[in-house]
């Protein structure tokens, strides 16, 4: 499942075009808060042309899942390797958008 928003609906991130595929909790695609806010929990790839094959590195965004508003975007890990999100979100599944966070600060950051 992927999920995508266009720069002009985006608030936060630069205000930047969001795309990436989407992490799942157990039950469905949307993380909830403690507020009972929906969230989707995506890796976005980065457009750096060195981030291909084994080295594809990313952010880990939290997309708020409220319709006809404007998409917030929180980072929770930025330039990390996808292969090392995807191996922590898996490890660890999260339940809750609050465990997704855990799960993101877990993730090793790049040296770039």
């Amino acid at each position: 499942m992927r999920f995508a928003a266009s720069p002009g609906a985006v608030e936060g991130y630069e205000g930047r075009r969001v795309e990436g595929a989407a992490y799942r909790p157990p039950a469905g695609y949307l993380f909830t808060d403690e507020a009972g806010a929906t969230w989707w929990i995506i890796f976005q790839i980065s457009p750096d042309p060195g981030s291909h094959g084994s080295e594809v590195r990313g952010d880990v965004l939290a997309c708020s899942a409220a319709h006809e508003e404007r998409v917030h975007v929180r980072v929770l890990a930025s330039d990390v390797l996808r292969v090392d999100a995807d191996a922590a979100f898996r490890q660890n599944p999260p339940s809750s958008y609050e465990e997704a966070v855990e799960v993101a600060a877990s993730i090793p950051r790049t040296d770039t």
